[in-house]
């Protein structure tokens, strides 16, 4: 019997005309076609879930795993893969406890506080920048107090709170989602147990459906790729959580209304490279003018830029460790590109797709020059 790698040529041909059909048919009929997907999706959500935490669990497990297996003791060794899976999964419970039992009522009271209390901040806010104009004889902004607060007005008519108080006190009742979410927590601790499995057969597979000498390339390629994004995805969380608590507690320390609202917007933002920086400490110091006066915003933006650069010369490297070995105008290139086309959620994980891209390229460009100097080689022997 062939191998199934000779027929590759027909495999590769086949999934070709199959995939020209299925994007004709799709443009040809897509409202049905979006129903199936999104049908599809809702059924397959749980196992989604599950693989990303699995993903995101990954990293920890592997290293806590490799610290037991050097373990003098024999049940630490003998059990590493189950230790470090049950450790990992019971520190994310314990963390995701105390922020909802803590974290998150505190979070509620200061958005809504927020909220009611914004129209009352910017009129003093307005006041305060109008009056320092006219006592310096300045008129570096054109502010319009009645122009100004309809404008807001306008703006805050269209956020319904009513909806976020429904969510944050649990007054809507448990949806498929959560069941969704359970499930995919399960699940994802069998994606764990059986990864190297999951992980043989795929490679048993392109195997099958390659020569040799490509499958080994392709699999050494993919599992670069996957450090990347794995060690990248994991590390940027760690470093976002980090710069959350950090800058919760100095500008809880400066006296700062809304410190842990702040502190998490700090750190979300921190998920974005480079852009998130400036959005976060921009938006961080308008706030605090607006709730403390022009100088606790001062002091709020240079607690700002020297967090900034503790966690971009020391935190960051020391987590990231080289996997961002990359130019920063490629960065900013990739951030780019990714927000234009996938919005924030394109953002984040822009630059380990751009590395991956980069990387592939880079292959091939050293196969097609090594190609051609043996070509050349070749030539300069039988002339």
């Amino acid at each position: 019997m062939k191998r199934l790698e000779e027929y590759g040529k027909w495999i590769m041909a086949l999934m070709f005309a199959i995939i020209v059909i299925a994007i004709y048919k799709t443009f040809d009929n897509f409202s049905k076609i979006a129903e199936i997907a999104k049908t599809a999706l809702d059924a397959l959500s749980p196992l989604i879930i599950g693989f990303v935490i699995a993903y995101i669990f990954n990293m920890p497990c592997r290293k806590i795993g490799f610290k037991l297996k050097k373990s003098k003791f024999a049940f630490l060794r003998k059990r590493s893969k189950g230790i470090s899976i049950l450790f990992v999964y019971l520190l994310a419970a314990f963390l995701f406890y105390i922020g909802m039992r803590l974290i998150l009522p505190a979070l509620y009271k200061n958005i809504l506080d927020l909220y009611y209390n914004i129209p009352k901040y910017f009129d003093e806010a307005v006041s305060t920048i109008t009056e320092w104009q006219e006592k310096n004889e300045l008129k570096l902004i054109q502010l319009d107090k009645v122009t100004a607060t309809n404008a807001l007005s306008s703006v805050l008519s269209n956020i319904d709170i009513s909806q976020f108080s429904k969510y944050a006190q649990g007054v809507i009742k448990l949806t498929s989602g959560v069941l969704s979410f359970v499930i995919g927590v399960v699940a994802s601790i069998y994606m764990l147990i059986e990864k190297e499995r999951i992980i043989n057969l795929l490679k048993r597979l392109c195997r099958l459906i390659f020569k040799e000498k490509n499958a080994e390339k392709i699999i050494e390629t993919l599992g670069k790729i996957n450090q990347i994004f794995s060690k990248y995805i994991f590390c940027l969380l760690l470093d976002a959580a980090l710069m959350a608590v950090l800058a919760t507690v100095a500008l809880s320390l400066l006296g700062v209304k809304y410190a842990l609202i702040l502190g998490v917007i700090i750190g979300i933002c921190n998920l974005i490279p480079y852009f998130g920086a400036i959005i976060a400490g921009a938006s961080t110091v308008i706030i605090t003018f607006i709730t403390g006066g022009p100088t606790q915003a001062i002091w709020t933006g240079v607690v700002l830029l020297v967090l900034q650069q503790i966690d971009g010369n020391f935190i960051g490297p020391n987590i990231m460790g080289e996997v961002l070995d990359i130019s920063p105008l490629w960065i900013i290139f990739a951030v780019t590109l990714g927000g234009g086309l996938f919005g924030i959620g394109g953002m984040v994980i822009s630059v380990p797709i751009f590395m991956g891209i980069r990387m592939i390229a880079a292959e091939i460009v050293r196969s097609l020059e090594a190609r051609k100097a043996a070509r050349i080689e070749n030539e300069e022997k039988y002339e």
